[in-house]
């Protein structure tokens, strides 16, 4: 009698393991094109790359998107600490797919501060075109 008995216990714990296993968060991968970081002590082309790698920024349109706003800050329209802080608040708000929290935040701050960004919609549509 208390071999089947432990015999169910043991067979009942391992069905909820495997219950527990099969629901967790998995671990998902992002399949990108490979990238040279720059070697160079360069604050702008570690600034695209991070927005790039931490903003999970896979089409053309949001990389070309990312490649605007670093000029931007080149040109000092924009500041680097502001687009760093709103890329933190996205990663924030969600980590997984955070790119278009950042489009919004930035558009809504840049337009505060006189910089007008096209959304990603409409710069992936007139993009091709010049």
């Amino acid at each position: 009698m208390t071999f089947r008995k432990n015999r169910f216990l043991v067979l009942a714990s391992f069905g909820f393991v495997l219950t527990m296993l099969s629901t967790s968060n998995v671990a998902t991968a992002q399949i990108t094109t490979s990238r040279i970081l720059s070697a160079e002590i360069d604050p702008v082309a570690r600034l695209e790359e991070q927005l790039v790698n931490r903003l999970h920024a896979t089409t053309v349109a949001q990389r070309t998107y990312l490649d605007l706003i670093v000029k931007y800050v080149e040109e000092e329209k924009l500041q680097l600490e502001l687009v760093v802080a709103i890329e933190r608040y996205a990663l924030r708000r969600n980590p997984r797919y955070a790119f278009p929290f950042f489009e919004r935040a930035l558009r809504y701050e840049a337009s505060k501060r006189g910089v007008e960004l096209p959304s990603v919609r409409h710069f992936q549509s007139t993009a091709n075109i010049q």
